[in-house]
């Protein structure tokens, strides 16, 4: 080998370790460190390189590459088992040019074929075997050839049948996934306990079903979709339709999404619906898989050691790309957060110009190892905000170390007692004041539209605002206003409309807006119901609030300090001087729901908030947690921790039917 041929072998093994890490976290310690946009990106960049340079290695060298075995190793927890039949991966294709090739390796077989496509579930894949009908063996994938018995933990799924009226010998195939709800519901239970958050489905789904003790399986309701079945011509079965029709019959979860196709050009148009309708569903898939429907073809197709020929995996191209970082800097929020911020090399995402992104917090920039200088990959998060997701390419050996002074006020900035999150404690940091003045004329707070962030930034700048209070004095610099550029007598009047309009809005919408330390919008509500009318904080008894659950001693002890904070006082006692002293608006109709407490948890078939507000409407209330304390807990399809929780304490359950008899009973 020369220099140059010696250098681009070594770039290979590196991007063959780095990956072998990857894949190293995200098997055997169900915490991946990129994510799968970045995974795939790199993945396909070893295997172009390892197809354009295999002279460079031998055989040995190149079946050891993580691109030609799956890169999963065994639990010492739990025992292991051979495959009767090895569990492979899939082949992965990004363009419908990748389908066809697949479609014209069909072709060299046979000339009448169709198709089975389903989604690709972003899950665990596991084997199960049935005995006289019986469930009896559940084994994850693990490297392919061994996996791992976890049985019991398979026992607790309830959407996997125990027993199926069948009685031959059976084993099926599927994906274990966490519902999204579910991990959202698992998230909040986590935060409440002050452990950490599971990251996303998948890594919940895999660290629930490798848990020690299997009631923590059963309370966290893990699902599953079967697909696949082995030796399916012993159970006269010869297409993959037929054999999603046989599981359903038997009572196996199987996904609605699945569907025969007789062409490429069905399969695209398939593959453009899909890419919205994933986004309605209850699961995270990361793409769809493409199966030969005729089961008799594919002993001919063959399988290398890792994959089958006879299916693929069609993955959407992810909407990322690299670019330089060439600073950090820090934002402060309304109650003193910092945010860390990257400024890029302009680049184009999702067609639009990006020079910006957000990088969260300290540990987020220390955890992917990058600094001002590295190449790095970005994304959109919801096609909103671009954010940094991973290092694309380290230029920057040295480590980034934690801004320690706020670039606002100059003060000290401190970590928090987690670590996680940074503060600037200076009450009058500028940037903080500012952020406060936003968020109280912002839509969920008193709505003064009008008056916009912009213009608050103005005014502050002008010296006309500078506290809550001056918001409700601007109309004593009506004049100057109407003379500043850009202003006119029409706008400047919309303005100072607005902001008397806001002095009528209900109680709960200036309780959000004063930014009081853990009082978000539900909250500010309920304290408006009890509160009643403004002026009446200033000898209210907030110590009442420990008795609501949804409360606790944290929120009380705020709201205790807050309201008896001197500074605060004088700011209330001047609102009110202002006429700024508005009551509790209730938007209750009926009393039927009358000091009935509920909690609202799984699918409905609308939307949450629609039933809040049909309880408030109604004199009930609405809850986060379950409790003692609650009378109903109304539950749809996949309920989660909380229906467990509720049968414990003997709250009464009921169905949406139900909820709706109670309504109108």
């Amino acid at each position: 080998m020369n220099e140059n041929e010696i250098k681009i072998k070594n770039e290979i093994i590196a991007l063959q370790n780095k990956i072998n890490e990857w894949d190293k976290h995200y098997y055997d310690l169900d915490n991946p460190i990129v994510s799968d946009e970045i995974y795939d990106i790199e993945y396909n960049k070893l295997k172009k390189y390892e197809e354009q340079y295999s002279y460079l290695f031998s055989d040995l060298e190149l079946k050891k590459s993580p691109t030609n075995k799956i890169n999963a190793h065994l639990s010492r927890i739990f025992s292991k088992v051979e495959h009767d039949y090895p569990m492979l991966s899939l082949n992965k294709t990004y363009t419908i040019e990748e389908i066809k090739k697949f479609v014209d390796n069909i072709k060299k077989i046979t000339e009448k074929f169709s198709f089975f496509v389903e989604p690709k579930i972003d899950g665990l894949s596991i084997s199960i075997k049935y005995k006289n009908g019986k469930l009896f063996k559940a084994v994850t994938r693990g490297n392919g050839q061994i996996g791992e018995d976890v049985t019991s933990n398979i026992l607790q799924i309830k959407d996997i049948p125990k027993k199926i009226a069948y009685q031959k010998n059976l084993e099926v195939r599927g994906e274990v996934f966490l519902p999204i709800n579910q991990f959202e519901e698992l998230n909040k239970t986590l935060a409440s306990e002050n452990k950490p958050l599971m990251a996303n489905p998948r890594n919940a789904a895999a660290g629930t079903l490798r848990q020690l003790n299997p009631e923590i399986v059963k309370q966290r309701n893990l699902s599953a979709f079967l697909y696949y079945i082995i030796n399916p011509k012993k159970h006269n079965i010869f297409s993959m339709e037929d054999s999603f029709k046989f599981l359903k019959n038997l009572g196996f979860l199987v996904t609605k999404e699945s569907k025969k196709l007789n062409s490429i050009e069905e399969i695209e148009a398939y593959i453009t619906n899909f890419k919205e309708l994933k986004k309605t569903l209850d699961y995270e898939t990361d793409g769809i898989v493409i199966k030969l429907n005729e089961i008799e073809y594919y002993e001919k197709l063959g399988q290398t050691s890792k994959f089958p020929h006879w299916a693929v995996a069609f993955k959407y191209e992810p909407d990322i790309t690299s670019t330089i970082l060439r600073d950090i800097f820090i934002t402060i929020g309304r109650t003193g957060v910092v945010t860390y911020n990257a400024k890029l090399d302009e680049v184009e995402l999702s067609g639009t110009k990006v020079s910006f992104a957000t990088l969260n917090n300290y540990e987020f920039i220390n955890n992917l190892n990058i600094n001002i200088g590295d190449a790095v990959y970005i994304k959109k998060s919801g096609e909103i905000i671009p954010c940094v997701i991973g290092l694309a390419n380290k230029n920057n050996t040295e480590v980034f170390k934690p801004i320690e002074k706020c670039p606002y006020c100059n003060n000290q900035i401190y970590f928090n007692d987690t670590g996680l999150e940074q503060f600037c404690l200076n009450e009058n940091c500028p940037e903080i004041k500012i952020r406060k003045l936003i968020h109280f004329t912002s839509k969920e707070a008193l709505d003064i539209n009008s008056l916009g962030e912009k213009n608050i930034i103005l005014f502050h700048k002008l010296n006309y605002i500078n506290e809550i209070t001056d918001i409700f004095k601007l109309k004593n610099y009506q004049e100057e206003l109407i003379n500043l550029s850009g202003f006119g007598e029409i706008s400047v009047k919309k303005i100072i409309s607005s902001i008397e309009e806001a002095k009528n809005k209900s109680l709960e919408k200036l309780i959000f807006g004063l930014s009081i330390p853990l009082v978000g919008i539900k909250s500010a509500k309920f304290i408006a119901s009890k509160v009643l009318k403004f002026e009446n904080v200033l000898d209210f008894d907030f110590s009442v609030f420990e008795e609501y659950h949804d409360f606790g001693n944290k929120i009380t002890a705020n709201l205790i300090e807050w309201f008896s904070n001197e500074k605060n006082i004088k700011l209330i006692k001047e609102l009110i001087s202002l006429n700024v002293n508005p009551i509790y608006i209730n938007e209750q109709k009926t009393d039927i729901l009358n000091n009935l407490a509920f909690v609202i948890t799984g699918t409905l078939s609308k939307p949450r908030s629609f039933f809040e507000k049909l309880i408030i409407e109604n004199g009930g209330q609405v809850f986060s947690a379950v409790s003692s304390n609650i009378k109903y807990l109304l539950a749809g399809e996949k309920a989660g921790s909380k229906l467990v929780k509720a049968k414990k304490l003997n709250v009464q359950v009921i169905s949406e039917k139900e909820f709706y008899e109670l309504l109108n009973s």
